[in-house]
């Protein structure tokens, strides 16, 4: 079973389908790229569900919810209303994800926190963004909605992306898009993720989306992270196998 990273509109061809909360089992929160919705728990093994209980939650707008601006407390709101408790077990985030899934460790002091093929701050990614297929994306991000929207409406398909999205139209699509992405790479983000956090990161050697000298270089911040080096692998990868390695080294 496949367990997409997504983020910028790659790989979002699942349905929702929500998981059963125990207090038996060790919760782990999963968080997406974007577009991020509780779809991501479609993706993992049912070998894992019955060791774990995954909990995940929709960012503002997508997977059918309220649109609202993302900021630190919407997001701690979300987490703890899908179930994530402070001293909790784990969260683990995959692509746009990533920081949002450190952020939350941060706030509920869980036991462990993973990332695979992380998103990084706007300083690290824009150093080595010359070999990232994205460069032009998040350069219209920065230069604010209305050219942002211009670059998205070129994408192909772009109604059954923004359906497949659990948004109400090509206009909220973007308009979430624009939001989620834009919290992604704001310095209140990163400033509220504490540097003592003990991170596990998994990046690919070829990603073209997050190039791996970025990733490299944001985690020099954090002195307990791991980096961990997918060889010949890119930004589009099987996450599951990735997940199963961070959840088994945690045993």
């Amino acid at each position: 079973m496949w367990f997409p990273v997504c983020m910028v509109f790659l790989n979002i061809s699942c349905k929702t389908a929500h998981t059963n909360t125990s207090g038996v089992k060790p919760t782990i929160c999963i968080v997406g790229g974007t577009p991020s919705s509780t779809d991501v728990l479609n993706y993992i093994p049912d070998s894992l569900k019955a060791q774990y209980n995954f909990i995940s939650f929709n960012r503002p707008g997508f997977g059918g919810s309220e649109f609202k601006e993302t900021d630190e407390d919407v997001l701690y709101e979300l987490a703890k209303k899908a179930g994530l408790k402070k001293h909790g077990y784990a969260v683990i985030g995959t692509s746009g994800g990533g920081p949002i899934a450190m952020l939350l460790s941060s706030k509920f002091k869980l036991k462990h926190c993973g990332v695979i093929s992380g998103m990084v701050s706007k300083d690290a990614y824009f150093k080595f963004a010359d070999a990232a297929v994205t460069k032009n994306l998040f350069t219209s991000l920065t230069l604010g909605y209305d050219s942002f929207k211009e670059a998205v409406l070129k994408f192909p398909n772009l109604d059954k992306i923004a359906e497949q999205a659990g948004t109400a139209s090509e206009e909220m699509f973007i308009k979430a898009t624009y939001n989620d992405l834009n919290y992604i790479v704001s310095e209140s983000l990163y400033a509220d993720i504490d540097k003592n956090l003990h991170v596990d990161w998994w990046h690919g050697e070829n990603d073209m989306n997050v190039p791996f000298k970025s990733a490299e270089m944001f985690l020099k911040e954090y002195k307990n992270a791991t980096l961990h080096v997918i060889p010949d692998a890119s930004h589009d990868i099987d996450s599951t196998i990735y997940l199963q390695k961070l959840i088994e080294s945690w045993q």
